[in-house]
């Protein structure tokens, strides 16, 4: 997806993923877990998102979703399976077809410009288009959309940024995951003091919305959110 802020996206694309070798990864996580808590564990949530864009590969998501959730599978609920977009407006169309499963966009700014920079799909399929398609999702009762907020230090987390959010999104039933910028060899980016991030938080409750920030996890190791990439590259751009 060349999203500028993603170390992992410098690898490029080799191949989607198959179903069977999505459903492979969530048995092998769900086995960890199980060994580390003495079998005393119920089946995880799962999340597609991270290297690469869900929606591009719809098909084999979906049958991967079809088959996490019947009892024969994992007997997953909707509520515990997230899709993460860049914002890939045809699958969006298409997401009803996965079923009530939990929606997350990653937002990262409201201002088309900035939000190209940092994801260069925005160019093909603007912010206004995206809310417009997403305020005609049908949510389950309690269920709100995720918009992961990546928040970077001078860029995107300023007073116009909340009042533009608030003229953008007003009305919508929207949770802000607040992702501090993680750091990596060449990033164009640097991180926000915590001080600022929570600032942002706060003015995006005032506005009505829910807000939490992501604990890092990882980062001491290149391993936390946006870091992950292969052994070679790292060891050429350090």
């Amino acid at each position: 997806m060349k999203c500028s802020f993603c170390f992992t996206g410098t690898q490029g694309l080799t191949r989607s993923l198959k179903e069977k070798e999505i459903i492979l990864q969530y048995i092998q996580a769900y086995n960890f877990i199980k060994e580390k808590f003495n079998g005393h564990q119920a089946a995880p949530n799962i999340v597609f998102m991270g290297q690469g864009e869900p929606l591009h590969n719809i098909e084999e998501v979906a049958q991967a979703i079809s088959i996490l959730r019947i009892n024969e599978g994992m007997g997953l609920g909707p509520r515990q399976i997230t899709l993460s977009t860049a914002g890939y407006l045809p699958g969006i169309k298409r997401f009803k077809e996965l079923g009530s499963i939990n929606f997350a966009l990653s937002f990262h700014s409201p201002f088309n410009d900035e939000r190209s920079e940092l994801i260069p799909l925005n160019k093909a399929y603007p912010i206004e288009k995206l809310i417009e398609e997403l305020k005609g999702l049908k949510l389950m009762k309690r269920q709100y959309l995720t918009f992961e907020y990546l928040v970077i230090k001078d860029l995107n987390h300023s007073k116009k940024h909340l009042e533009k959010i608030g003229e953008l999104l007003k009305g919508m039933p929207v949770i802000f995951n607040l992702i501090p910028f993680n750091e990596f060899p060449g990033a164009p980016y640097k991180r926000p003091l915590m001080e600022s991030v929570e600032e942002f938080k706060a003015g995006l409750m005032e506005l009505g919305f829910h807000a939490k920030i992501r604990t890092t996890k990882g980062d001491d190791i290149l391993a936390a959110c946006g870091q992950l990439t292969s052994e070679e590259l790292e060891e050429a751009l350090c």
